[in-house]
């Protein structure tokens, strides 16, 4: 059976594997095995760049699996089976001081216009290193440094049954980009520092932030009520 995540983003596709296929993350029997195969849409064939118009992380998550959950359903090929659940993820950094954004434009941050950078009429989509330069120069030397990952998950049965969990890793800005450290995850990951683990994110290791990041606290609750409708549809 698959289980499809609407994602073309390979960095999530990983930790969110690891997340559902993990034991010790779980606390229980691991979802992905022998029985379970995740899946995104590139797996399939399809083009999947939907436009994000939702005013919310919670509402773009939604939109995503409704999209993913359709494309399936009317793929010529049959990939999809009736009963194979769609996950959706929305994420982004919010930062206090700049009244919570980039937020959902996380991923089209280009300062304080957050729809994407205008070169010989067509719009560009920069780099993570570049966002990060453009976040801590709008930052500035404010002090107010608080901010968090946000994400929304959403699992989708069909278009009127799923359910939405949203989490948040909570941290601080660093103070410059010579405080930027670290190799590991993506996008935001170098600037935003965790008081408790004395690191930025990019410097946990990939256990750890399968264990404490926003998209762990989320996914472990999508797992909960997958696992447990699974189960459901295996004692039938």
């Amino acid at each position: 059976m698959n289980i499809w995540f609407a994602s073309g983003n390979v960095h999530k596709k990983r930790e969110l594997v690891a997340i559902l296929g993990d034991s010790a993350i779980l606390g229980d029997s691991a979802i992905l095995g022998d029985a379970y195969n995740l899946l995104i849409p590139s797996d399939a064939g399809l083009d999947f760049d939907p436009e994000e118009t939702g005013t919310s992380f919670r509402e773009n998550a939604l939109l995503k699996a409704r999209e993913l959950y359709s494309l399936l359903r009317e793929h010529p090929k049959g990939v999809w089976r009736r009963g194979e659940p769609v996950i959706a993820d929305d994420s982004g950094i919010c930062v206090d001081a700049l009244g919570g954004r980039p937020g959902i434009f996380s991923a089209r941050y280009a300062g304080a216009y957050s729809g994407g950078t205008e070169i010989a009429g067509k719009t560009k989509k920069l780099e993570a290193s570049e966002r990060n330069a453009l976040l801590l120069e709008e930052l500035g030397d404010n002090p107010q440094r608080a901010a968090r990952f946000v994400c929304a998950m959403a699992l989708m049965f069909s278009p009127d049954r799923f359910f939405v969990a949203q989490e948040t890793f909570e941290g601080e800005i660093v103070k410059g980009p010579e405080y930027a450290r670290g190799i590991g995850g993506f996008g935001y990951d170098p600037i935003l520092f965790i008081p408790a683990s004395g690191c930025t994110v990019a410097e946990l290791s990939e256990e750890e932030k399968n264990t404490v990041s926003h998209r762990a606290k989320a996914g472990k609750i999508i797992a909960a009520v997958l696992r447990a409708e699974l189960h459901c549809q295996n004692s039938k």
